[in-house]
């Protein structure tokens, strides 16, 4: 590498260049379009909505027969989607019985500061389901 020079170098001299303003100048505003954006809901969404609706009409419903599809099974991995939506916003609550059979059951979702207060504390699950199991 060498020796550095430690010899002081002297400023280099910035030149300050005049922006030429334009000529026209002219203020922009674009109109506004009413309603642009859209409110459909989506198929997430529409399965969630119908996962509660039959929650609602039978209190109490065994996971399988809530999420299992035996003709379809992209229809059967969707509701297995949907379903933790439900779960998390404490919508419905998972319980297991004796028999070791999953049961779901729709119920209030906690109010907002009982949230953020922590006297509601949520819980996690991992639910592995493959095409064999579907079989």
């Amino acid at each position: 590498l060498g020796p550095m020079k430690l010899e002081p170098k002297p400023p280099k001299s910035s030149v300050a260049r005049k922006r030429r303003r334009s000529l026209k100048v002219e203020k922009v505003k674009p109109e506004e379009l009413e309603d642009t954006v859209s409110k459909e809901k989506t198929e997430t969404e529409k399965t969630i909505a119908k996962m509660f609706d039959v929650l609602k009409i039978n209190k109490k419903v065994r996971l399988e027969n809530l999420v299992l599809n035996r003709i379809s099974f992209a229809q059967t991995v969707e509701n297995l989607f949907a379903l933790p939506f439900l779960v998390k916003d404490g919508r419905v609550v998972i319980t297991v019985d004796d028999n070791g059979s999953h049961h779901v059951s729709p119920r209030n979702a906690p109010a907002a500061s009982m949230i953020t207060s922590r006297k509601v504390v949520y819980s996690h699950f991992i639910f592995r389901f493959d095409f064999n199991d579907w079989k």
